[in-house]
C-alpha cells in the first residue's frame, strides 16, 4: 500500500480548512438576516418536530415517509420587500421559523449551502430563500420561463391533490404553476401573485469573478394557494435549490422532499 507523503497530507488538510471555512461563511453572510434571538441553525431544529408518515408510506428511496412540521410565527412587526431581511418583522421576536440546511437525496447537506425562513401576516405568508453561490447564472428574462434549467429556487404547496409550485431566479423573475391530480400536467396560465424581492452579493454570468451569495424576499397571498392565513392552518410544502457550480454538474438541496415530507402550521 502506498504511503501518502507529507505534502499530499498536508495539500488534504488545507482542502478540508477551506472547505469549512466557506461553509461558516455563507451561515455568517445569512446571519446579518436573521434575528439575534434565534442566531445560528439550533432555531430550525427546535421548530420542527418530526413525525411518521402513512403506516407503510415509503418514499423514493425506499424508506419510510417521515413528516417535519414547521411551526410558523405570525410576524411580530412591519416587513418591507427588498431582499434585505433586517426589518422588524424579521428581526423582533419570536423571529422567523428556519428549515436549516437543505440537503441531498442521500440526506448528506447540500452544498452550496441554502435554507429558508418563513413568517405569515397581512394575508401572506412570507419567505426569505437563503442560497450561497460562488457563479450566479440564469438565462431566463420572462415570466413563466424554463427557470428550472438556472439557477433557481421551486417552493411547492400541497392542498389535498392540488400542486402550487412558484419557481424564481436570482433576478427575481417567477414561473408559477398548478397541477390538479396525480401524474397532471402544469398550468401555467395560473398566477399566484407573489411578491418577490431579490437582493445579490455577486454578479450575474460574469464566471470570471467570484460571487458571494443571494436572498429571495417573498410575499405570497394565502388566497392564491386556497387557505384563509388564520392561526392553525396547515399546507403541505417543499423547497428545492438548484445550482451549477464553477465547472462541476448541476445540483440540488432540498427541503421536505423524497423521504422526508413537510407540512406548515401557522402559529
Amino acid at each position: 500500500m502506498q504511503v501518502p507523503s507529507y505534502r499530499t497530507l498536508a495539500s488534504l488538510a488545507v482542502a478540508v480548512a477551506v472547505a469549512a471555512a466557506v461553509g461558516f461563511a455563507a451561515r455568517a453572510l445569512f446571519g446579518r438576516h436573521a434575528s439575534a434571538s434565534r442566531a445560528g441553525l439550533g432555531g430550525a431544529r427546535s421548530a420542527a418536530a418530526g413525525a411518521p408518515g402513512s403506516p407503510g408510506e415509503r418514499g423514493p428511496g425506499g424508506s419510510a415517509i417521515e413528516e417535519v412540521v414547521l411551526h410558523v410565527p405570525h410576524l411580530a412587526g412591519a416587513i418591507t420587500l427588498d431582499g434585505d431581511t433586517d426589518d422588524p418583522g424579521w428581526t423582533q421576536p419570536p423571529g422567523p421559523a428556519r428549515t436549516g440546511p437543505f440537503t441531498l437525496a442521500n440526506g448528506a447537506e447540500a452544498r452550496p449551502y441554502s435554507d429558508a425562513r418563513m413568517l405569515w401576516g397581512d394575508g401572506h405568508l412570507y419567505l426569505a430563500l437563503y442560497a450561497s453561490d460562488e457563479d450566479i447564472r440564469t438565462r431566463t428574462t420572462d415570466p413563466d420561463g424554463p427557470l428550472w434549467l438556472d439557477d433557481s429556487f421551486r417552493v411547492a404547496f400541497r392542498r389535498g391533490d392540488v400542486e402550487y409550485v412558484i419557481e424564481v431566479s436570482p433576478k427575481g423573475v417567477v414561473t408559477d404553476s398548478v397541477r390538479r391530480g396525480a401524474g397532471g400536467a402544469y398550468d401555467y396560465s395560473w398566477s399566484s401573485g407573489v411578491h418577490v424581492s431579490p437582493e445579490l452579493d455577486g454578479t450575474i454570468n460574469k464566471h470570471e469573478d467570484m460571487d458571494e451569495e443571494w436572498v429571495i424576499e417573498m410575499a405570497l397571498p394565502f388566497e392564491s394557494i386556497g387557505m384563509k392565513g388564520e392561526p392553525g392552518e396547515t399546507v403541505g410544502i417543499a423547497i428545492r435549490r438548484c445550482d451549477e457550480p464553477k465547472g462541476q454538474p448541476r445540483i440540488c438541496g432540498a427541503w421536505g422532499e423524497g423521504d422526508v415530507r413537510a407540512r406548515l402550521v401557522l402559529d
